[in-house]
């Protein structure tokens, strides 16, 4: 009888591990992040070379985490005393349940709140409605209970079974249990080469987002990061982006500067002068101008680009309402949001603020004080984004969002960040409340949101005005970037149509009050690989519309947003006129992806292109265009210290409340 063969169980537990374990992380981290495809708001790999870096650094990733995860729970078998098989069974159930625990929970957490938001940014985001998502992220997450009741019997039968079967097992096998030198070279080898590979893969944009989604690009970038932070200040050499000063806690990657105290705080372009001073908003009067108070209509659009205006389709105009109403007063080519995402957006025009201020004075508060009545009608759950003391909705005469109409709406979710209701449900309210108050003798200042053209830019209630066959969710993907840009743009024509409707109710509310129309963002259709906003500050993502109809002045471009409310201010009360675009080329506006405090991308886009800083990989580039000729260093310096001296604003404002 020839005697049983000796298996190392410790190098194929592992190998079988880290396979079965990347292709569920690869599944997972597709269908939630969109990574490997582009989905909406994901940077996604291209190319053979990428993907085959994300898989071969992603197993070595996770067979470091394994390692550990392993380890730890052989330790814990021992204190158990199980035995032998048992024991093995125990400590692989174990290293395999809980990553996978982590990407169930942190894909339902995407699904709930979209790609931009995950695990890391939840745990470290804390107020406001930040915290009431995240607890409905776990309420919303009940799979996360159900997956821990399984792994607990998942565990205890697998420790059952292997119980069952060692007898069989010893008679044809000898398995070798790893032993502690052999978990600890394994720990040891993986987390350097991990550390390393996590370390190079730092400038590459998509593999780095993709392998922070694994759970052991997390956990190794943690390691790197705390071992690394000798001065304890949060940032390590291994950090992205990286402690310049490791050893002096008040320099850091996002440490506020101090103007003129001779130390580069954040390792960027040198001190803050103490003299500097950036362009501010536009300033809005301390008193508007005596005469006039007519009504005013404001239309804010959501992710309307601003190039579709005047766009033609084959032989049709896109927006032919608005392409008239810019013919009848005046348009720009150069209004940009400050950070292309709805809810700065909407707080720096309402404010006039790059730095929104909770409880700040608003547009309402300046319409109110002149006698007008406010009244305030939003498709979407403008709750998001802490609107509700950014904008002060909550201080207008009549307040309609789409949390009223929940049972309308045309999103799949009533999540907060997700839920809206048609534009024909938000003009039917707003027709019931000018009916209402049509014999108010008060000037009115009506805000109106549509939001129909937002992704997945169609549902039910849309028409087919271009003649376009939509795309479906499922084929909304790069290789169908055309097709799906289409069915954005025939959304688009619904929006413009609208529009047309609610000036035909205004004008005969008012008689021809004037009015405004602008956007929160643009979109991006895989331009630059990437379909969204909010993570880029090109053309295509931060260019919105704004056509002005019954307002006079010069109106300097470029604009921001946030420059809107001193223009307002200034012209709506002046002798009737018709606007004047102006280029000047003194002005620039200021932009920034993320947190003021910590963003991913700061720029300056002045009236001939945008200087861009990237902070995460520390380079400088042209907003627009990756591949042109990086800013010159008096242009960068201007660009980083105007982020400086905001956050410096943000600060000491917080500071002082």
């Amino acid at each position: 009888m020839s005697e049983p063969r000796r298996v190392a169980t410790g190098p194929v537990l592992l190998l079988a591990g880290v396979l079965a374990l990347g292709a569920a992380d690869a599944f997972l981290v597709a269908i939630s992040t969109g990574i490997f495809g582009g989905a909406y708001n994901a940077p996604a790999l291209r190319g053979f070379g990428s993907l085959a870096a994300f898989a071969l650094l992603g197993m070595l990733l996770d067979a470091f985490l394994l390692a550990v995860l392993f380890a730890g729970a052989w330790w814990l078998g021992r204190l158990l005393r199980l035995t032998d098989v048992r024991r093995i069974a125990f400590a692989a159930a174990i290293a395999g349940f809980l990553p996978l625990a982590f990407f169930v929970v942190s894909h339902q957490i995407h699904r709930i709140f979209g790609h931009v938001v995950g695990i890391g940014v939840l745990l470290q985001l804390a107020g406001g409605e930040v915290s009431d998502a995240a607890v409905e992220a776990i309420t919303e997450a009940p799979g996360a209970a159900l997956l821990l009741a399984a792994a607990f019997v998942g565990t205890s039968l697998a420790v059952h079974w292997a119980g069952r079967a060692a007898p069989r097992l010893r008679a044809r096998a000898v398995l070798l249990p790893p032993t502690g030198r052999g978990l600890a070279f394994a720990i040891g080898a993986t987390g350097v080469l991990g550390a390393a590979a996590l370390l190079g893969s730092a400038r590459n944009e998509g593999l780095a987002r993709g392998l922070e989604h694994k759970a052991s690009g997390r956990l190794v970038g943690l390691l790197v990061r705390v071992a690394t932070d000798f001065d304890f200040d949060g940032y390590g050499m291994g950090s992205r982006p990286p402690d310049l000063a490791p050893f002096d806690p008040a320099r850091h990657p996002y440490a506020r500067e101090v103007a003129g105290n001779g130390i580069d705080e954040n390792g960027v372009a040198g001190d803050l002068p103490l003299d500097f001073r950036p362009l501010p908003p536009f300033p809005a009067p301390e008193r508007p101008a005596a005469g006039r108070r007519p009504s005013f209509l404001l239309i804010f659009l959501e992710s309307f680009r601003g190039d579709v205006v005047g766009l033609r389709f084959g032989d049709r105009e896109v927006t032919p309402v608005l392409n008239a109403l810019a013919r009848a007063g005046a348009s720009s080519e150069r209004a940009y949001a400050h950070n292309p995402l709805t809810s700065p957006s909407r707080a720096a025009l309402f404010q006039g603020s790059i730095v929104p201020r909770g409880g700040g004075r608003s547009l309402i508060d300046d319409f109110h004080d002149l006698g007008y009545r406010v009244a305030y009608f939003s498709g979407q759950n403008d709750l998001h984004g802490n609107s509700d003391v950014l904008v002060g909705y909550g201080r207008a005469d009549r307040f309609y969002d789409a949390r009223a109409d929940q049972g309308r709406r045309t999103s799949r979710t009533t999540m907060p960040v997700s839920l809206q209701v048609s534009s024909a449900v938000v003009l039917e309210h707003v027709r019931a409340y000018l009916a209402e108050t049509a014999s108010d003798p008060r000037p009115l200042f009506l805000y109106v949101n549509l939001v129909d053209n937002h992704y997945p830019y169609q549902h039910e209630g849309l028409e087919r005005l271009l003649g376009v066959e939509p795309v479906s969710r499922s084929e909304i993907r790069p290789e169908n970037a055309q097709r799906v840009f289409e069915t954005y743009l025939q959304a688009v024509a619904n929006v413009d149509r609208a529009v047309g409707g609610l000036i035909q109710m205004w004008e005969g509310h008012t008689g021809g009050a004037p009015l405004l129309v602008t956007a929160d963002h643009g979109q991006a259709f895989y331009e630059a690989g990437m379909l969204g906003h909010g993570q880029a500050i090109d053309e295509t993502q931060s260019r919105v519309p704004l056509i002005v109809d019954g307002i006079g002045g010069v109106w300097p471009e470029p604009l921001g947003l946030y420059d809107v409310r001193g223009l307002l201010l200034t012209h709506l009360f002046e002798a009737p006129g018709r606007a004047r675009f102006e280029l000047d080329p003194t002005r620039s506006v200021f932009q920034f992806v993320g947190p003021l405090e910590q963003p991913a991308l700061v720029a300056l886009r002045g009236a001939t292109g945008a200087a861009a800083f990237e902070l995460a990989t520390a380079s400088a580039r042209d907003a627009d265009d990756s591949a042109a000729t990086p800013p010159a260093a008096p242009v960068l310096a201007r660009v980083l210290w105007t982020w400086e001296y905001w956050q410096a604003q943000s600060a000491a404002f917080v500071a002082s409340r």
